[in-house]
């Protein structure tokens, strides 16, 4: 049975922008669902990650737990401020150039190929299992250098880490995340070793032998792969998911990329701002600061409604359509500011790849079933999609 809310949050995220697009809640937490507020806020330089992540409080287990799960996070890139964060993204975003990413394009187009295949015909099948989870863990696992003998037993412990990308409030959730986070942390370390002794083609052997390295240490480059890992794969698994089931309530979009393949890559652009993956983005008070008409504390937590911003008609024309032809579109589905995400050159390359492969061999898409989709207060998709696809 699907959460009416959860299925479709955008009538209360426009609700809440009209009526209130800047709101204190009772903890004190400020809520944006503006456009440009939120913007503004991924932007500002006294907003930021701070000493904390705010959802990470509600986690019912010993505060050790939750201090050892933090200190293995804040190591890496996406959990600290300036000028720390430059000197941890440094090193990683050589990979990430235009031209390096190009390069990963074969290799993709070899797996997409490969993945879709088995959706084909009268049966159909799961297109999360069968394509959207297992595409983004391979291209992640190549860059990184994790051995495919060794992916069996990492990539599970990856899932069980994602859970730590939203507020969690179970347990026995969080437990899971930190021992899938101490596996992985002595995992990596292993790896990394070996890829020093033996250098590979791979981020791994880059950062720990290279020396624009920038002298991060084997706990930096362990965190950073985690975090590779955990979001790279997550994000991109649900901007697939959510990009066909949008393609597959919107048949007249899906025939505009069959007649015109050009489109593809503003589709892209387009499938992340109408149902992006990553729904909310929190921030803090680094400071004192008046923000949205609001005097913020020190500390104080800034929460960035990204579904709603990509909404809002004060920025979209007509922002509740489908539009794979939508001209400029300054959708915030990747965050911006110092921590506009990294990988979005590479989740950007694997959507086009998917898209193309799909356009270039696939006469129709059609539901094979209803979804079940993931129940979770940031992250936006589905645990299953049954599609079925005839040439």
């Amino acid at each position: 049975m699907q959460n009416p809310a959860a299925d479709d949050p955008y009538s209360g995220y426009r609700r809440l922008r009209e009526t209130a697009p800047a709101l204190i809640t009772g903890d004190g937490t400020l809520v944006l669902t503006g456009h440009a507020e939120c913007d503004a806020a991924l932007r500002h330089r006294s907003l930021g990650r701070g000493d904390d992540m705010d959802g990470f409080r509600l986690a019912p287990v010993p505060q050790e737990q939750v201090a050892e799960v933090m200190a293995a996070l804040k190591r890496s890139m996406a959990f600290v401020d300036p000028p720390r964060h430059a000197r941890l993204r440094r090193p990683v975003s050589s990979v990430f150039t235009h031209r390096q990413v190009e390069g990963l394009r074969p290799a993709m187009v070899a797996h997409a190929d490969r993945l879709l295949a088995g959706l084909y015909g009268t049966a159909g099948g799961d297109f999360m299992e069968a394509v959207a989870k297992p595409l983004p863990e391979i291209v992640i696992s190549d860059l990184l250098g994790i051995p495919e003998s060794d992916r069996p037993s990492v990539l599970p412990n990856c899932q069980a880490l994602a859970a730590l990308m939203e507020p969690v409030t179970d347990a026995a959730v969080f437990r899971a995340a930190a021992e899938a986070q101490r596996a992985l942390c002595d995992y990596f370390a292993e790896l990394l070793a070996r890829r020093r002794a033996q250098p590979a083609d791979d981020l791994l052997s880059r950062l720990g032998t290279a020396p624009e390295s920038g002298g991060l240490s084997d706990d930096e480059i362990v965190s950073t792969a985690l975090l590779l890992l955990g979001a790279g794969i997550k994000t991109t698994t649900h901007l697939l998911g959510n990009g066909m089931r949008a393609l597959l309530d919107n048949p007249g979009q899906w025939a505009r990329l069959r007649a015109d393949p050009g489109l593809i890559p503003s589709a892209v652009q387009e499938l992340l701002r109408y149902d992006t993956p990553a729904q909310l983005d929190a921030r803090v008070a680094l400071e004192p600061v008046w923000f949205a008409g609001v005097e913020l504390k020190p500390g104080q937590t800034v929460m960035t409604v990204i579904g709603a911003a990509n909404r809002d008609p004060a920025r979209f024309p007509d922002p509740e359509r489908l539009d794979v032809g939508r001209g400029e579109n300054a959708h915030l589905s990747y965050a911006a500011g110092v921590h506009f995400c990294l990988g979005a050159q590479l989740a950007n390359l694997e959507a086009e790849v998917l898209l193309r492969r799909l356009v270039a061999g696939t006469r129709a898409i059609t539901a094979a079933g209803p979804p079940r989709r993931r129940l979770g207060l940031g992250l936006r998709g589905f645990d299953t999609l049954p599609v079925t696809l005839s040439r």
